[in-house]
């Protein structure tokens, strides 16, 4: 698990100074505290951080180059199916000179190039640099669990596993005002774009080549497509498949040469993990948990019921409020983007309390999209109600003022179309909220739309299975930076069982009747491992890992100054918005009403993270503290 980072030049003779590559490499060195290094030759710099994982001698050092010295790679991430993938390797006559699953993948593409991916079980970032051909190849994983950013100025392509890093090769930060209204309705720009003019994701599933500056982008993983292929093909019992392929997934991200432990909420999913885990490992299993002063918001004694079941090593871990502004502002930074979530700073506390004990954490994020488990699913099951509802329900709820889920569905519904609900299902500021403070009309989302258009095709009429199969490709996406960038930024390595890709395409391929049949949510997964977990968990109703945003923003003094900045502060008081109507929000939230909770948070999130990584950049030069 490491930082990269690197440099191509179109001039074939171009030496890329040390101090270049090493600046941007030292940028991420919360990811990679154990070691450093970079490969520097004419046209190409590479650059690592490295987070010991497997085999944790120097021979695991990187980037590494083959004995020829054709190929040499920069790489972050676990591939954990290795060793499998290392005995095919050895039958062909490689030789290995370390343990690392780094060089599997190094021998493995300059045996068969790009199509090596399909082979590859884990989550990776990788950069390969083929120095006879002088080409760099840079891949993603199928899900996106690893990060990957390129900027392309002067004739060079820049890559960095974080866009701070990229910033540091010169390139310049500046927000892109095109992204205001998807920020603000989805938290977060989905598919290449970011919040960064010049700079662009490597998108999921995908890998370039990049070769005297000419830039080529292929799509090699299509959910869609894997989904088609595997219904011919589909289980005889899914609920003894699952079973055996969620323990078998838990059982490959077990591997490590560190300690290993999970992150356990007292939900569902981590709980299934930790249960999982439990059985392989024995009792002693460290588990991490958050506790908040809020009964509404506090899972502890479930985790706390799932430790005793499985007899884990239960550690918990609760924040005074006293500092949250501060942890804001950190986790901006290493975000690098606004905070979607509103827990993303629990998740980096908890890590940088975990790793005092374990560099390994197994989570339970994806489960939610692959299973239909969140409650904002539920509508989408009678799309012939929700046609008849539309003309008068959410004038019905507006006449009685009624808050809570009733007003949200009211609120959906007055978008006008089944698509558009299916669209906007994620989001808890909607177009009319925009309009309202000045925001011109919403315009269309391209990405999201494309996304959408290959979920009905994949699903016509199931509305639930489109809005799953969308929130793979984005809400998911935001959520797996998240989990990303606040572990990481703890030098912790996180693991998700539950986005195995024999999971999630045979998941995709089954009939909603096993995937969400059922009274319950999560029909598969309590009908074959629910009698793993204690009976308060499977009866218990689904929070998720909240946060009370609005009560910190409205009493907790240094986030109530901030709210009322609003209006004042970068970039906010230059976007699209206009200021006595946003003022008048501002005041209203503050006197208490609901309504604008969603915005004001998005708002914030928004204002902090600008003042981390455009005003403050001179954080950057204290990277070396966060390490």
């Amino acid at each position: 698990m490491c930082g990269i980072c690197g440099i191509a030049s179109s001039d074939p003779g171009r030496i890329i100074a040390t101090r270049e590559v090493v600046a941007m490499r030292d940028l991420l060195t919360h990811r990679g505290p154990d070691d450093a290094g970079q490969f520097i030759a004419p046209g190409i710099a590479l650059g690592s951080r490295r987070l010991s994982i497997i085999d944790l001698s120097d021979r695991g050092h990187m980037p590494m180059t083959t004995e020829d010295g054709r190929y040499s790679i920069t790489y972050n991430g676990e591939v954990y199916n290795f060793r499998e993938l290392r005995s095919l390797l050895e039958d062909r006559g490689h030789r290995f000179r370390s343990d690392t699953d780094t060089e599997v993948v190094l021998r493995l593409y300059s045996d068969e190039g790009p199509a090596m991916l399909a082979r590859l079980n884990g989550m990776f970032a990788i950069a390969i640099w083929d120095s006879q051909e002088r080409t760099l190849f840079l891949a993603r994983d199928r899900m996106g669990v690893k990060p990957l950013y390129y900027a392309v100025q002067n004739e060079e392509l820049i890559f960095a596993s974080e866009e701070k890093s990229i910033l540091a090769a010169g390139v310049v930060a500046e927000f892109d005002s095109t992204t205001w209204q998807e920020l603000m309705c989805f938290r977060y720009v989905a598919g290449e774009q970011t919040p960064y003019v010049g700079i662009k994701r490597v998108l999921p599933g995908h890998y370039l080549l990049w070769k005297a500056g000419a830039l080529q982008i292929t799509r090699w993983w299509n959910l869609a497509e894997r989904a088609r292929d595997l219904q011919a093909s589909l289980p005889a019992d899914p609920f003894a498949w699952f079973k055996q392929t969620l323990d078998s997934s838990v059982e490959l991200r077990r591997i490590s040469d560190v300690p290993v432990g999970v992150l356990l909420s007292g939900g569902l999913d981590s709980s299934s993990v930790a249960a999982s885990l439990a059985l392989r490992t024995g009792s002693g299993l460290a588990s991490f948990t958050v506790r908040f002063d809020e009964p509404g918001y506090d899972e502890g004694p479930l985790a706390q019921q799932v430790a005793d079941r499985w007899k884990l090593e239960y550690h918990e871990l609760k924040l005074a409020r006293a500092g949250l502004l501060e942890l804001i502002r950190e986790a901006s930074w290493l975000n690098d983007e606004p905070l979607v979530h509103g827990n993303d700073l629990y998740l980096l506390a908890i890590s940088k309390y975990a790793r005092q004990r374990v560099t390994v954490l197994l989570s339970g994020e994806g489960a939610d999209e692959t299973l239909g488990g969140y409650v904002r699913y539920r509508p989408l099951r009678f799309p012939s109600l929700m046609n008849a509802g539309r003309p008068v329900f959410p004038g019905i709820v507006s006449a009685l003022n009624v808050n809570g889920r009733l007003r949200k569905l009211g609120r959906f519904l007055r978008l006008g179309s089944n698509r558009d609900f299916v669209l906007f299902n994620a989001s808890d500021v909607l177009p009319e909220d925009l309009m309202s403070i000045g925001s011109e009309r919403v315009r269309r989302f391209g990405f999201r739309e494309s996304v959408l258009d290959e979920a009905a095709a994949l699903y016509p009429g199931d509305l639930i299975r489109q809005a799953m199969y969308s929130d793979h490709r984005t809400f998911l996406s935001s959520i797996l930076d998240r989990n990303d960038r606040m572990t990481m930024g703890a030098s912790i390595e996180c693991r998700v069982p539950f986005l195995d890709y024999r999971l999630v395409e045979m998941l995709s391929a089954l009939p909603s009747s096993v995937v969400l049949g059922g009274t319950k949510s999560k029909n598969i997964l309590r009908q074959s491992v629910g009698d793993r977990l204690p009976e308060d968990v499977r009866r218990h109703r689904k929070w998720g890992f909240a946060v009370p945003w609005r009560d910190y923003l409205r009493n907790d003094e240094p986030l109530n100054e901030l709210v009322r900045a609003l209006p004042d502060v970068q970039p906010i008081k230059e976007g699209p918005f206009d200021c006595a109507k946003l003022r008048s929000v501002v005041n209203q939230f503050l006197l208490g009403d609901s309504r604008y909770d969603a915005m004001i948070v998005q708002f914030v999130m928004i204002a902090v993270w600008h003042r981390a990584c455009f005003a403050s950049r001179a954080r950057s030069a204290r990277v070396a503290s966060l390490g």
